[in-house]
């Protein structure tokens, strides 16, 4: 009889204890289910850091249901329409596993033994041997760009002058456009393209930019400013890239070449290790 009585006790006890869990903590928070799969608060938690407004977090963790329910779903629907056969997945796991193992390796192998550094010879001599690579597909080209009020007074005095290449005028050009201009840049070492130049100008200046050549000036407004650009330097499209514009890709293309080394000294590595070893046994035609 006293089993009997315990009976009723333990299962109310047992079903309340999803209600406990949740009153005192130990379940974490859930924020959608799909039958036996559950969806944490906490696992997308990290994705609300920076996210200013309500609003913008809650669209985001709507997003994430989303994509989280779709997946899924999709996966319940595969289990349930795919055969025994086609659900099969051991060996492309094994095959996974296998070359991403192989891929880390090679990747601390590679880590471990590159020379990042790169001096100005190897860049020349790479730039020397590949010119054929660093074609300009658009137009670079060096300016001065100024950006100054319509009703400044020294207006004029600039259109006068920001054409000029001489000491004398770069120089006053310098010293009134330190005091009046908004933008006074001179790209004398720095190349760019005609997208880079337009982020500074109107879009009515659109035209007027990829018209630009060598001898080029730029004199447009909108309604608060004039814009001046002058050309001091200008490579069309066709012609070798400086090798300074094309340092970071240069610099990327040796790493590159570096790491395929690495790669092949490693593959020569292991067989040479293999062979050494024994671990390597090849057969010939009708041998067991």
């Amino acid at each position: 009889m006293k089993r009997w009585f315990l009976l009723p006790v333990f299962l109310i006890v047992f079903s309340s204890c999803t209600f406990l869990k949740s009153w005192f903590g130990n379940e974490p928070e859930r924020i959608a289910q799909i039958g036996k799969k559950v969806l944490y608060k906490k696992e997308v938690e990290g994705m609300l850091q920076g996210v200013l407004s309500a609003e913008d977090s809650a669209n985001l963790i709507n997003h994430y249901i989303d994509i989280w329910a779709i997946d899924n779903l999709l996966l319940k629907k595969a289990e349930k329409e795919l055969d025994k056969e086609e659900k099969d997945v051991k060996q492309e796991l094994a095959d996974y596993r296998k070359s991403l193992l192989v891929f880390r390796y090679q990747k601390k192998y590679v880590e471990d033994r590159i020379d990042t550094l790169i001096s100005q010879e190897e860049i020349l001599e790479y730039f020397n041997t590949h010119q054929e690579l660093f074609l300009l597909d658009a137009p670079l080209m060096k300016v001065r760009l100024i950006k100054v009020r319509l009703h400044s007074p020294y207006l004029p005095m600039i259109r006068n002058i920001y054409r000029s290449q001489t000491i004398e005028n770069m120089q006053q050009l310098e010293r009134l456009c330190e005091s009046s201009a908004e933008v006074y840049t001179d790209y004398a070492n720095k190349w760019l393209t005609a997208r880079e130049l337009a982020q500074d100008l109107p879009q009515e200046a659109k035209s007027a930019i990829h018209a630009l050549d060598s001898r080029g000036t730029i004199d447009t407004r909108d309604s608060l400013y004039a814009y001046l650009v002058c050309v001091s330097d200008f490579l069309k499209e066709g012609m070798v890239a400086p090798a300074e514009h094309k340092e970071t890709e240069i610099r990327q293309n040796i790493l590159s070449k570096r790491k395929q080394q690495l790669l092949k000294e490693l593959e020569k590595e292991v067989l040479k290790e293999g062979r050494n070893r024994q671990l390597i046994k090849t057969y010939k035609k009708d041998e067991n």
